[in-house]
């Protein structure tokens, strides 16, 4: 047809008539080796081959034709070899390549937003050279590929690939031979129905699956379940189907129905007619170039010999530049290599459903109006995975917020009473500028829980490693403040009560707010190195994944997460916090063991220190344990640990400051004369069994509290005289 068509054209080869030798190669490379030298060892002087047909039979030829400068152009072979241009410098075909099945499937994935692939191939003949062709394209299209396996003997390996990344779209090279035992290990693996896409680059027909014989251990029932509706085929069209009129008159469809009427058969479905014609076409206008440049050098084609290099090269270089709309589509070459249309097919229950073609010309993919989804819904490359920042509830938060808030107004309050009280004996004397040391280290303590429960809700991830560490400086800070003041306090005590020089001994209070600096300094010299060798840091914990269906009926995985602040050497650090925490509880306890005998209530804090020093290591080892087993448990974690912040706090302050309250509202009954102090002198008169250290401590004490009341008596004549002046 195609030969007729060209010598019916004047425009072309004007003057020369087109004629074709034919041969059977059979089918056999060997048969195609004999025929081509037949026909170069005898008149007329070739020109150009065309064909064979089988891919081994034009590898011979092709690496051979350049020894006469003779163009070989093939029409149906895509196999990636023969695009070796320094093997086969002088092929060219018309058949469609690998090339363009990768750009549709490029198309495909990016026209259904599939960005994660699965390839899995034959590891046998051409097949891996295909899936690595494909791998690089898929590569630069920035599509991930997140499996890459063989799988002649190894399917089971392949299909665990497939399962372990959790891939839907799977692209499989290779042939029904190899392909069914894969199918049938993803059947029983259980990776099938309307989410999964399975891809198949190579030679398929249609019900290929139910063929005797059946290549693997499953049913052809069971391998349907794999393959209907989720198997997605590749290939040529026959011809093309844009209704674009071609260089020689025709559009596709018209030409393929002549070839019909030409063969006398209505249905024949013949891949390579169009591409046949369309590679004689091919030479037939390259020949018509090539000529007009030879005539230009006062040459011909018919002055052509087999040793004619110049002939040959601009025969080339006419077949590089030459762009013509053919039967089949564009027909334009990159290196020999043709890029074409290619038809994109479903297979839904017994036959094979185009769905779509890529258009070489436009670089598009022409999805059917009538196109839709089995299940309702386009599959996912990968399960959706939907992230979900876990939260303390907002009961819990609001809980211990409350209870920490009215932990810090009690504190104010205590203040306050110790403010409006300061002159009072009792107040005076428990050192008030200590006291509100004390109350500040509580009120830090108690703001530390609310910090503690600043999450993702309330700020970014990023910024959320700051507040960490804020809780834990307040928290750390405020415990050297108010355990330290009640410690100092104590020290004093110590030191008047025990002072070996008998001369008089006054410790100001700044002097030991000084004291409580310096404790404060050495917390300070920690968590500094601890904010600059190793910052406490935000990262994401994932706690549980929950399958559920969205709206739209699609699968997703509900990935729950919390944030987590820690650094590198958390534990070291706060190992050594704690640490140092405790020095500072066992100098308590020695303090409060030594100042244990002096009983002046106003004065000594050895009772209410020995409390706090217990209920605080009772708590803290307590919480400590807690916090080691609950940080990934988020309301409970939180619960716990703000529990027991506020708890030791609260019962710390408690013991503290509820003596000196009820000091302050009972203080008339420690009048001059009254049974108290009456009890003290009898008592302290009484004791002759005493040791003399023991005696110099209640004489001491006697001391004291003769003072005490001689400057009641001094209050009481002032307050007397002002009275009779009025």
């Amino acid at each position: 047809m195609a030969v007729v068509d060209i010598n019916k054209n004047d425009s072309i080869l004007p003057g020369f008539k087109l004629n074709l030798e034919y041969a059977d190669s059979k089918m056999n490379e060997g048969t195609a080796l004999k025929n081509f030298i037949d026909a170069v060892s005898h008149p007329p002087t070739k020109v150009a081959v065309i064909g064979p047909f089988i891919t081994s039979a034009n590898q011979y030829i092709a690496s051979i034709t350049k020894y006469w400068n003779l163009i070989q152009m093939g029409y149906a072979t895509s196999d990636l070899s023969l695009a070796n241009r320094k093997k086969y410098p002088n092929y060219y075909r018309t058949s469609i390549t690998e090339d363009s099945y990768v750009l549709a499937q490029i198309a495909l994935f990016k026209h259904f937003s599939w960005k994660k692939i699965a390839i899995v191939y034959a590891s046998s003949g051409s097949y891996p050279g295909v899936a690595t062709l494909i791998q690089q394209q898929l590569s630069k299209a920035n599509i991930e590929i997140l499996v890459m396996e063989s799988f002649d003997s190894k399917q089971t390996i392949a299909i665990n690939g497939i399962k372990e990344k959790d891939t839907r779209i799977i692209v499989v090279v290779g042939n029904i031979h190899n392909t069914s035992p894969l199918l049938c290990e993803a059947y029983k693996a259980g990776i099938y129905g309307y989410q999964y896409v399975w891809l198949m680059v190579g030679k398929y027909d249609n019900n290929w699956w139910s063929r005797e014989p059946l290549y693997s251990n499953c049913t052809a029932e069971e391998l349907e379940g794999v393959i209907i509706n989720s198997t997605y085929y590749s290939r040529v069209p026959l011809y093309s189907t844009s209704h674009r009129q071609t260089i020689y008159g025709k559009n596709g469809t018209q030409f393929y129905q002549d070839f019909l009427t030409k063969i006398k058969s209505s249905s024949t479905r013949c891949m390579v007619a169009g591409q046949l014609y369309d590679a004689v076409w091919t030479m037939a206008l390259a020949l018509n170039a090539t000529e007009n440049r030879l005539q230009n050098l006062n040459y011909s084609l018919k002055q052509f010999q087999y040793n004619d290099k110049r002939t040959n090269t601009i025969l080339a270089d006419e077949l590089n530049r030459i762009k013509f709309y053919g039967t089949t589509g564009q027909v334009h070459f990159d290196n020999g290599t043709r890029l074409g249309d290619i038809e994109i097919l479903r297979q839904e229950d017994d036959k094979l459903q185009m769905i779509g073609v890529y258009r070489q010309d436009l670089k598009k993919l022409i999805v059917k109006q009538t196109f839709s989804w089995p299940g309702g819904y386009r599959p996912r490359d990968q399960v959706e995975i939907i992230v979900q920042i876990d939260s303390i509830s907002n009961v819990v938060f609001i809980s211990f917020c409350s209870c920490a808030a009215a932990g810090i107004v009690l504190a104010v309050a205590i203040a306050g009473f110790v403010a409006y009280f300061r002159n009072n004996r009792f107040i005076k004397m428990s050192s008030p500028n200590l006291n509100y040391c004390i109350l500040n280290g509580c009120i830090m303590c108690y703001l530390s829980v609310v910090f503690l429960g600043l999450d993702g809700r309330f700020i970014p991830a990023i910024q959320r490693q700051y507040m960490c560490t804020i809780q834990i400086w307040f928290l750390s800070l405020g415990f050297t403040i108010a355990f330290g003041a009640v410690t100092v306090k104590t020290w004093r005590i110590y030191r008047i009560f025990f002072n070996a020089s008998g001369l008089k001994l006054v410790v100001k209070d700044l002097r030991l707010i000084g004291y409580v600096v310096q404790i404060l300094a050495i917390d300070a010299v920690i968590l500094i190195l601890w904010a600059v060798i190793d910052p406490i840091k935000t990262t994401v914990v994932n706690t549980e994944k929950v399958k559920k269906l969205s709206n739209t009926n699609i699968e997703i995985i509900v990935q729950k997460q919390i944030q987590v602040c820690q650094s590198s050497h958390n534990t070291i650090w706060l190992a050594a916090i704690f640490s140092y925490k405790m020095l500072l509880l066992l100098w308590g306890v020695i303090l409060a063991w030594k100042t244990r005998k002096i009983d002046i209530d106003s004065l000594n804090d050895s009772r209410s220190l020995a409390m706090t020093i217990y209920n605080i290591f009772v708590l803290s080892c307590a919480g400590v344990t807690i916090n080691l087993v609950s940080h990934l448990i988020l309301d409970a974690g939180y619960a716990l640990k703000a529990g027991f912040i506020i708890l030791c706090t609260t019962t710390s302050m408690a013991l503290i400051f509820i003596p000196k309250i009820s000091q302050v509202k009972f203080k008339s009954v420690t009048l001059v004369g009254s049974p108290r102090y009456n009890r003290k002198i009898h008592n302290a008169y009484s004791k002759s069994h005493l040791s003399n250290r023991d005696k110099e401590l209640e004489l001491m004490k006697l001391k004291l509290i003769i003072s005490e009341l001689q400057q009641k008596m001094q209050q009481m004549k002032r307050d007397k005289a002002s009275i009779d002046k009025i």
